[in-house]
């Protein structure tokens, strides 16, 4: 099995405490650790712990392979804890990356101290209403984006179009578009994602990305969730419970799946309060 050299930004404040178990933040599908550069550092600083996020395989600037699917993703991450000599770590993890966390959490369980999943169940089964409304939605805009670009525009002059879009409407259109410029490049002319989301979109499709409920972890789980979570119901909760006893539920109001970049004081307290709970 063919693991990857995952890329990552260290965030560190002063005076971290050693001892402390860091955080291990990953982003969700399609996205990647740029636009996760001010929850990492707000993170750092509210917990005092220091912080290493990650971009994926496929995604960001973490290496691409044809081979992709959660449990070799978790095995790239098992590589980063092991090369960066991590004993145990806090997972804060964001959609689909939460599964990724928990396969780590059941095999190595002395490796995890706590995990933070946000609008997602530790296992993922994407259902065709979180498809239609979170998941196809997402790429075929960032396509749309891109037929409105000028070929003869130059790479920065096209980005800076998205970046002044990011000006305008909510918190969470103002983080995609931000995402849109960070992955916008130009090759022979042609304006292009910087990671093949369809590649990505059709391992989707298929199933690649689906992974059934499995094991049990005595692990303190908090999931944080917006209302009308297409992804964390309360019966889906009650079912992580049989297998996770120490699992919480929080959910916050006027916040949709973004919901740490809609409403980042409150997330960041809620999180701070788990972690330093003993």
């Amino acid at each position: 099995m063919e693991t990857v050299e995952l890329s990552c930004d260290v965030y560190e404040p002063d005076g971290t405490n050693s001892e402390i178990s860091p955080i291990v933040l990953m982003h969700g599908f399609l996205w990647n650790k740029f636009v996760f550069r001010n929850i990492a550092r707000d993170l750092c600083n509210e917990t005092k712990r220091k912080v290493y996020s990650l971009d994926l395989r496929n995604h960001g600037e973490s290496p691409s392979r044809e081979e992709c699917s959660f449990f070799l993703m978790a095995e790239d991450v098992k590589r980063f804890l092991d090369e960066n000599s991590l004993k145990k770590v806090v997972f804060v993890t964001h959609s689909f990356s939460s599964s990724i966390a928990y396969l780590i959490a059941l095999e190595r369980p002395d490796s995890v101290e706590k995990m933070v999943m946000i609008d997602n169940p530790p296992f993922n089964d994407f259902n065709d209403h979180f498809s239609r409304e979170s998941v196809f939605p997402q790429l075929e805009i960032q396509n749309k984006l891109l037929k409105t670009l000028d070929p003869k525009m130059k790479l920065k002059v096209a980005k800076a179009k998205f970046l002044n879009l990011a000006t305008f409407g909510t918190k969470s259109q103002e983080c995609f578009y931000k995402k849109a410029a960070y992955d916008l490049t130009k090759e022979n002319g042609k304006f292009k994602w910087k990671i093949d989301m369809e590649y990505l979109m059709d391992l989707y499709r298929q199933g690649m990305f689906n992974l059934k409920g499995r094991g049990s972890s005595d692990h303190e789980i908090l999931i944080i969730r917006c209302p009308n979570s297409g992804r964390v119901y309360d019966s889906k909760f009650e079912a992580v419970l049989k297998h996770n006893p120490k699992a919480r539920l929080v959910t916050i109001e006027g916040t949709t799946h973004l919901l740490m970049f809609e409403k980042t004081r409150e997330f960041l307290d809620i999180v701070k309060d788990f972690l330093c709970a003993p």
